[in-house]
């Protein structure tokens, strides 16, 4: 009968872990974009006028959770204007406008580092992140 005990106290704290590891995981990303303008420049003996560097950034631009995790990610865009948030491997493929917030919630299966990418802007200006899953 001890035996039967300690037995079932050890399936039942097994999936008790696993239920840890792979339970629910919360991320709030917040697409920031920086617009930043140098008046001039001078780099050896080149004088370079208003140059303009626009960049957007997911913030963290890196997620890592457990195969498995029921994953929610609100994103934020504080950006001026819609941006994309899209994770190919997962099949999400979202817009999100200015000043709006959305949750994203999916069931993290598959192994591997997925790219978090922008499909509505040119890639050198969303700067990608990354959904790394696991095992």
């Amino acid at each position: 009968m001890k035996l039967f005990k300690a037995l079932c106290a050890s399936i039942v704290l097994g999936l008790a872990v696993a239920n840890v590891q792979a339970g629910e995981q919360n991320f709030t990303v917040v697409i920031n974009a920086y617009d930043t303008t140098i008046p001039e420049l001078n780099v050896e003996g080149v004088t370079v006028k208003n140059i303009r560097a626009f960049n957007v950034l997911n913030e963290p631009e890196t997620l890592t959770v457990h195969k498995g995790t029921s994953v929610k990610i609100t994103v934020e865009n504080k950006s001026p204007i819609s941006e994309g948030f899209t994770i190919d491997g997962y099949g999400i493929q979202e817009v999100i406008k200015a000043g709006e917030t959305k949750t994203i919630s999916f069931v993290a299966d598959k192994a591997g580092a997925f790219t978090i990418w922008c499909q509505l802007h040119p890639k050198n200006i969303h700067l990608p992140g990354s959904l790394n899953v696991i095992e």
